[in-house]
């Protein structure tokens, strides 16, 4: 049933005033009143005249929350407002702003009607007065029944302040009403606080006859109303205050004068500061920052410049720094806005261009944004002077800055600012205070970015610094004789390998005797102990693996302490000592065993994190040195207080899977000897002593296994060490009994109570909810490698096929075992031998999308997508992409066992395509995992689906192109995809093998596929028809004309040009390679180098070269054309560079070699038409382009008059055109014409 009668609701309906009268007599109260709420919201006052008539209407009702009289108050309906207040409305009950829904139930009703007039709820129409027409009456009608001029909103405001603020035209009578003009709001702001004089100057000395105080502090910020109108720039030349200030020397609560909050808001003409300064307000007053008034100086040019010289004409020290130390100057530099023209007139004002602060940083010290603003910065501040070699008081230059925080670098700026500071003559090689050089922190702290392929070629990110000069650090030690290798052993496998391709010296010891053995085990860095092993072997330095550190400790001492199984593991493969004594000077001659007993200790330096692939990858140095407390670590998500809560949940990283109790087994396995000498104490002593459960319960096992008694005498804390083992396998007996709860099993890992875990399965092991659990289980032992569990626990599943990928609790597939198994960056291939040999896995598995990925992830990285699997790979596609040691023996293990070499994946790519394309990882293993691949019968010769081959992706190598070569690939086959991608990687060498090979540069051409041209530097020229695109005008094009590639294209053309490569050779109907390339801006340089060049030669419409080059527009002979992303492969945007300062027009440069400026094409346009009809917006190209008119106009003016086909002249041209630059270059070269 409707709340409303049907009578009440057609009369409104109808609008029928006799209607609502009939309907009155038999309506309920709160219809009445409902009723009369609508009608003051749509300012109907007969219906509301007609509902007060009768006695059972309340005058004051209330609807969602509002009064009838802020109804009508806030609707502006003057009428309904005088008619309620004749009735006796109550202006004093206060109303909820918005509706009292379930939200604003418990609010206080705090609005009064004057509010509601201020917050409008209705759109005026044109007919309708405005609201300042009807405030006077309305105001005087709300006072009259009782209205709070005072009243708060929730802010602590009052209509006074809200008129004030939003500069309304109420003030004046709100005043002159009698509502104060002292009280504050929340913040402590009176309504003079927020008075905007430029608006309301009149204003403002009614507020002071009426008592307003201009020394009223507000809590927020400590500002009087006199120091915020400073702050807005309205205290003019003071004359309006001055009968009203008794002081002008208070400060606001940051220490900051009159003096310092006018500069800032200095506009020019302004007398405030010169006034202030009368009053002796001091320049060198500072605030509580230190900063003086100076330091304040902001705001465009013209404003900046009139305050300085105001300050420094009245003693201002133009030096004079701030608590941090920084001048002006300084800040203008870290402003940015304009900073260029700012600091060109402070130097010209004595201020010290290379002015450092207390850290003893300069402006070259500070961040310049990225980008071209970035570059642009940091050439100005070369330009003038600024020192590149300057070091703070760390001994740090701006050098040792970028390359510290290069992990973390967001685009190509930070590699042109190192490039840059090296040609500008910084040492490479200079060392901080510390003896750390730029190298030394670049190795400091590392991430996957660092690495990523580039379009430049073979190189990588890192490569461009290195190049750059840094490598030369690469031997030089800082004071404690840490190298950069050291550094990067301890956090990136990829950049060990890449320093000892470099020629890193790897027998290196720290300044306490450790090597990077010591280093990279402590590290838990498997991967890197593993690379390191089979480096030593090939130099014969095998040795190592048993060098002791000045401690007395060997690598396999430190390997057992970190609890990394698989380093201890391949420490005793390549013939670590297993029972070699720590010497009794150093700790009581431990061994290798006994150092398990300082894992729990060791477990505690480990941060927490999430082993998220989302992450870059960035990691920092640590545990270099064996005092060093620290250790390698991911940015911080999450501090030590979170750790056990987190850890309770499931398995999130590789510091969750140390193994100690195996580091035991395997320890005893390969001879460790469990005895003792009296005078010592016993193993089992120690591991008590450590108080790590996991510890005492497997060395307890182990020494009852060998004849031996764990404690000779009862122990309480022994046996309070081992409750939990005891008593444990009874109690999962329980949990496991009806339901398997990932919770516990997680927890039970995290406990590393394995053997506990497999006992309560065990028990249960035929239950349906076991086998039920057990996939799930085994997804999350096969990912983190527990290789012992996995194969236990497999055992019990019933159904033999559920290796090869079943399905979750929740019927959710999951990722196979063998695919989840392979993306483990520690060695995994023990957890693949037990599914390949022992569960009997497809090993040709192959991938599907929509499988269920644990750990789930929040978001995913490039980095990581470009290394995920893509439908249809296998295993061996995954592997075949390199990135980690150990993928090389576990592609071979794979082929070994029958992994199909030539499976391709749903895109058609195989694992030898996954493992030459450059893009997909850096992998220091490539070129072996080819070989394996290759020698394994892995056919070069399949393309993928989209027609890429081996030899096509592998152009960037040219050592891999012979190896593709050497075993069957067919060059014939993809000769324009190969010789393309070729000029793509800039790869000279590779380019004269396939000359050598027969290939014709000449008529080797780029071919289109379907409407897709596959190289990543060109576009289709729409414009030509039957367009061809050669070697030679490939390499010449735009995008290759920019500050990356170009010295190297450069190169490749010459080699052309030197093997016949035809320049004038047509590229469409309409034109020739050359032609185009001077038209449209490509590199030029190689062909001007040509002594005997026919600079007349025409094109299909009769140009010559110099009238080709006139129709370049905004492009020098030097000039770059493009900015080309280095690591975008196929960019979105291409940013076209400034036209560079000086450098002369490409027609010019043509006309200085002697060409022909004469010249008229076949539709009669000579060279001006074309010249003059350019756009050029840049003023440095502007400049250039208006030397060139003038010069040759002086030289031929005949040409100016010479009339084209379509009957017109140079001069007409530019002015249909509106060229007025053009115009003004004819007339400044003597020539008169015309105005339009």
């Amino acid at each position: 049933m409707s709340n409303e009668n049907p009578t009440i609701q057609a009369a409104c309906a109808s609008n029928s005033v006799e209607s609502l009268k009939n309907a009155i007599p038999t309506a309920s109260t709160e219809e009445l009143n409902a009723a009369l709420c609508d009608s003051c919201a749509s300012g109907n006052v007969s219906f509301a005249k007609a509902l007060l008539e009768c006695p059972r209407t309340d005058v004051n009702a209330v609807k969602d929350g509002m009064t009838t009289l802020f109804i009508a108050v806030s609707h502006c309906y003057l009428d309904v407002v005088k008619l309620l207040v004749d009735h006796g409305a109550d202006a004093r009950l206060k109303s909820l702003e918005e509706s009292s829904s379930s939200s604003h139930s418990n609010t206080k009703p705090i609005f009064t009607p004057l509010h509601g007039f201020l917050r409008p709820r209705r759109e005026r129409q044109k007919s309708d007065p405005l609201p300042s027409e009807i405030f006077p009456e309305l105001l005087s009608l709300l006072l009259r029944a009782g209205c709070d001029l005072n009243a708060r909103d929730p802010t602590g405001r009052t209509v006074l302040h809200e008129s004030v603020l939003l500069n309304l035209p109420y003030t004046k009578l709100l005043i002159q009403s009698g509502a104060d003009v002292n009280t504050v709001d929340d913040s402590g702001s009176t309504p003079l606080h927020l008075l905007d004089l430029n608006k309301s100057e009149d204003i403002f000395q009614l507020f002071l006859n009426r008592g307003a105080k201009l020394d009223v502090k507000r809590v927020s910020d400590g500002r009087s109303p006199l120091q915020c109108f400073a702050v807005g720039g309205q205290l003019g030349d003071l004359s309006l205050f001055r009968p009203h200030v008794s002081s002008w020397n208070e400060t606001d609560a940051k220490g900051n004068t009159l003096l310092h909050l006018a500069v800032k808001s200095h506009r020019p003409g302004s007398q405030t500061i010169l006034e202030l300064l009368k009053l002796g307000l001091r320049v060198d007053q500072r605030n509580l920052k230190g900063k003086l008034p100076l330091h304040m100086v902001d705001g465009p040019m013209e404003w900046f410049e009139e305050a300085v010289d105001i300050l420094l004409a009245a003693g201002a020290d133009i030096e004079g720094k701030d608590n941090q130390g920084f001048t002006l100057l300084a800040y203008t530099m870290q402003r940015a806005v304009d900073h260029e023209r700012k600091i060109t007139y402070l130097i010209k004002r004595g201020a010290n261009v290379n002015t450092q602060n207390y850290k003893g940083n300069g402006v070259i010290h500070y961040g310049r944004g990225n980008g071209r603003r970035g570059i642009e910065a940091l050439e100005f501040l070369l330009f003038i002077g600024v020192d590149p070699n300057m070091a703070n008081y760390e001994g740090n230059t701006v050098l040792h800055r970028l390359a510290a925080d290069f992990a973390s670098f967001s685009d190509e700026s930070e590699i042109y600012f190192i490039q840059k500071l090296l040609d500008a003559g910084l040492s490479p090689t200079q060392a901080n205070f510390k003896g750390q050089t730029p190298l030394y922190l670049l190795c400091h702290q590392v991430s996957e970015y660092m690495f990523l392929p580039t379009v430049a070629g073979d190189k990588r990110v890192i490569d461009f610094v290195l190049d750059a000069g840094l490598i030369e650090a690469l031997e030089i030690a800082d004071h404690d004789g840490i190298r950069p290798i050291h550094l990067a052993a301890s956090c990136s496998e990829t950049l060990v390998a890449r320093l000892i391709d470099l020629g890193a010296d790897t027998t290196a010891v720290t300044g306490d005797g450790r090597n990077l053995l010591h280093i990279a085990s402590t590290a838990r860095q498997v991967n890197i102990v593993g690379l390191l092993l089979e480096h030593y072997t090939s130099i014969n330095q095998l040795s190592l693996v048993n060098k002791r550190c000045n401690n007395g400790r060997t690598p396999l001492h430190d390997a057992c302490r970190s609890g990394r199984l698989e380093t201890v593991s391949l420490l005793l493969e390549f013939g670590a000592d297993v029972n070699a004594e720590v010497e009794a000077k150093f700790n009581r001659g431990k061994t290798p065993l006994l150092v398990c007993c300082e894992y729990a200790k060791e477990e505690q330096r480990w941060p927490v994190h999430l082993e998220l692939p989302a992450l870059d990858g960035r990691v920092s140095a640590a545990g270099i040195l064996s005092k060093d407390e620290k250790r390698p670590n991911l940015p911080q998500l999450m501090d030590k207080v979170s750790r056990d809560p987190i850890r309770r949940l499931e398995v999130t990283s590789e510091n969750d899977t140390t193994n100690v109790t195996g580091i035991l087994r395997t320890l005893v396995a390969h001879g460790a000897t469990l005895t003792y000498e009296q005078s010592r104490m016993s193993p089992m002593a120690e591991a008590v002593f450590s108080g790590s459960e996991e510890l005492v319960s497997e060395l307890g096992r182990l020494m009852e296994q060998h004849g031996l008694e764990p404690m000779r005498f009862p122990d309480f804390e022994h046996m309070y060490l081992t409750l939990t083992s005891r008593h444990l396998p009874d109690i999962l007996g329980v949990c496991f009994s009806e339901f398997v709860s990932d919770h516990t099993v997680a927890r039970l890992l995290l406990l590393r109570q394995y053997n506990a875990l497999a006992e309560g399965l065990e028990k249960h092991a035929d239950a349906a909810h076991v086998q039920t659990a057990l996939p799930g289980i085994l997804v999350n032992l096969a990912k983190w490698g527990y290789t012992d569990l996995f194969k236990r626990l497999g055992n019990l599943l019933t159904d033999p096929s559920w290796i090869n990928g079943g399905v979750n609790r929740f019927k959710k597939r999951l990722m196979p075992y063998l695919l989840i198994a392979a993306e483990r960056k520690v060695p995994n291939l023990d957890v693949i031998k037990v599914i390949v040999e022992h569960f009997k896995a497809d090993i040709n598995l192959q991938f599907q999308p929509g499988i269920e990925i644990r750990p789930k992830l929040p978001f995913q990285s490039t980095i990581w997508l470009r290394r995920a699997y893509k439908p249809g790979e296998s295993a061996l596609h995954y592997f075949a992409k390199g990135g980690q040691w150990w993928h090389t023996k576990a592609v071979r293990y794979l082929l070994q066992h029958g992994a199909d070499p030539n499976l391709q994946s749903t895109n058609g790519s195989t694992p030898l395509l996954n493992a030459v394309h450059k893009s997909l990882s850096e992998s220091h293993q490539r070129k072996e995992i080819i070989k394996i691949l290759l020698e394994a019968g892995a056919d070069p010769n399949i393309p993928s689906h989209n027609g890429c081959s081996p030899l096509s992706l592998a152009t960037y190598d040219i050592n891999i192109f012979r190896l593709l070569l050497e075993n069957g690939a067919y060059l014939e086959t993809c000769t324009s995809r190969v010789m393309f991608t070729t000029l793509e990687n800039l790869n000279l060498s590779m380019l004269s093998l396939l000359l050598e090979n027969g290939i014709d540069c000449n008529t080797t051409t780029l071919q289109k596929e379907g409407n897709i041209w596959y190289t990543q530097r060109f576009h289709d020229d729409r414009n030509l028809t039957n367009f061809t695109l050669h070697p030679l005008h490939y390499l010449s094009m735009p995008k290759f004309n920019e500050s990356n590639a170009r010295d190297r294209a450069i190169k490749l053309i010459q080699y052309l040009l030197q093997q016949g490569a035809d320049p004038f050779r047509a590229c469409s109907d309409e034109t020739t390679i050359l032609h185009h390339i001077f038209e449209h801006g490509g590199t030029i340089q190689p062909f001007l180098e040509i002594l005997d060049l026919d600079l007349e030669r025409r094109d299909a419409h009769g140009r010559t070269l110099l009238l080709a080059a006139s129709r370049c527009e905004d492009l020098g002979t030097n000039s770059f054309a493009v900015m080309y992303p280095l690591l975008e492969p196929v960019p979105k945007y291409i940013r076209i560079v400034d036209y560079a300062e000086g450098d002369i027009t490409r027609v010019m440069t043509l006309y200085n070699r002697g060409a022909d400026i004469t010249a008229v094409d076949h539709a009669g346009n000579n060279v001006l038409h074309y010249l003059v009809a350019g756009n050029c917006d840049s003023f440095a190209g502007q400049k250039q382009y208006r030397q060139t008119v003038e010069t040759f106009v002086r030289k031929a003016p005949e040409l100016l008059h010479q009339v084209n086909k379509e009957g017109k002249t140079p001069v007409d041209i530019a002015r249909s055109a509106g060229k007025k630059w053009a115009l003004e270059a004819i007339r400044n070269a003597g020539v008169e014409i015309e105005e339009a």
